[in-house]
């Protein structure tokens, strides 16, 4: 039976590192980005790739508070972060809304978004992490990184 990573019984075992909750406010974002980089530091994750999952969970946490919740602190977006014995990490970011198609956003590399002032979080989260998956319609990101 796969496991979360797509591997064999023998990659299986992961580790719920953290379970968090915030309310759909970017002023809370930055408490949940801090514990995550602190749980990965004390599993001695390489400082360049604590820095490039912050940056990934910031962009994603931000997606969801904007457009999964609307804003709306009353609503709750979710993180979770797992790793397993090689050092993989797994991080899950779900909100309540009711998801979107990555396939149908717009290039950021387009000459047409080089200045537009938003739409270069999914871009970076691809970029940052190692595998990127949509679940659940899009309200719930799954992000790798090895």
């Amino acid at each position: 039976m796969p496991d979360e990573f797509g591997g064999g019984p023998e990659n299986s075992a992961l580790s719920e590192l953290l379970d968090l909750s915030m309310p759909a406010d970017t002023e809370a974002m930055a408490a949940v980005v801090d514990a995550i980089s602190e749980a990965l530091a004390r599993r001695e994750v390489p400082e360049q790739k604590r820095l490039e999952v912050a940056l990934a969970v910031q962009e994603a946490l931000a997606n969801a508070v904007v457009h999964g919740c609307d804003n709306d602190p009353s609503k709750q977006v979710r993180c979770r972060v797992r790793s397993d014995a090689h050092g993989r990490i797994l991080i899950i970011v779900t909100d309540p809304g009711p998801g979107f198609s990555p396939d149908l956003l717009s290039d950021p590399k387009r000459r047409e978004n080089l200045y537009a002032d938003h739409g270069r979080g999914v871009y970076l989260i691809r970029q940052l992490m190692d595998e990127v998956h949509f679940e659940h319609s899009g309200n719930e990101v799954r992000m790798w990184k090895y």
